[in-house]
């Protein structure tokens, strides 16, 4: 009779595969990485591997979403973090693009760029997309709540504007030179927007931080 295996132990060893994965994706890209590569990188058999996976398609979404789990603690934790919303945005804004490129945000570009002719890849990418607005509309709505903002537009029409905004600079930032994409500028434009639509109150400093360029 085999030893029981507990929930943990199965949890931890998930996690130990989707570290390994994402770092052979991180060093070879989506396309060329096939189960085996992953095995070696893990140390694990074949057997293993396949307990919990089938192919690299449901190892790389298991890997974006593990990598998102954390993103959205990290924005919860921000956003209790600072007292204004803005503040916390400008946070977002200036570790996020401080950290770019890097070979993560690479290989998933990489693999979401051809979701147009894979209906499950779309899908999965339309509900990643769903819950990131979700997620930033709650920040604004707190800072409606809290007086902070008096917006002129739907803050669904910002949220999008904004989120899209971000997704443009962040692909930019991973194919063209630093320079040539002036994340600085771009994101002090946004921040303009920002202001006009959201309505700052008279006595909130909302100061615009510029000096934001990728890493």
């Amino acid at each position: 009779m085999s030893p029981r295996v507990s929930k943990q132990h199965l949890e931890e060893r998930k996690n130990h595969i989707l570290d390994a994965a994402k770092r052979v994706f991180e060093q070879k890209g989506y396309e060329p990485v096939t189960m085996q590569d992953i095995v070696k990188e893990a140390g694990i058999s074949r057997g293993n591997l396949y307990q919990y996976f089938s192919n690299t398609e449901e190892i790389m979404q298991a890997v974006i979403e593990k990598n998102d789990d954390s993103f959205y603690t990290y924005i919860q934790d921000l956003a209790s973090s600072h007292e204004k919303v803005w503040d916390a945005i400008q946070a977002y804004q200036k570790v996020v693009f401080q950290s770019l490129p890097n070979p993560y945000g690479i290989v998933m570009y990489e693999y979401s760029v051809t979701r147009w002719r894979n209906p499950e890849r779309k899908a999965f990418f339309q509900k990643r997309y769903t819950r990131a607005m979700k997620s930033f509309l709650a920040l604004l709505e707190e800072g409606v709540k809290q007086g902070e903002f008096h917006p002129v537009q739907p803050l669904e029409t910002i949220v999008n504007f904004m989120v899209n905004i971000w997704d443009g600079l962040i692909l930019m930032a991973h194919v063209e030179e630093p320079e040539r994409v002036a994340v600085g500028g771009q994101l002090e434009a946004l921040n303009l927007y920002l202001i006009q639509a959201l309505r700052p109150d008279e006595n909130t400093d909302w100061h615009l931080d510029t000096k934001i360029e990728p890493g």
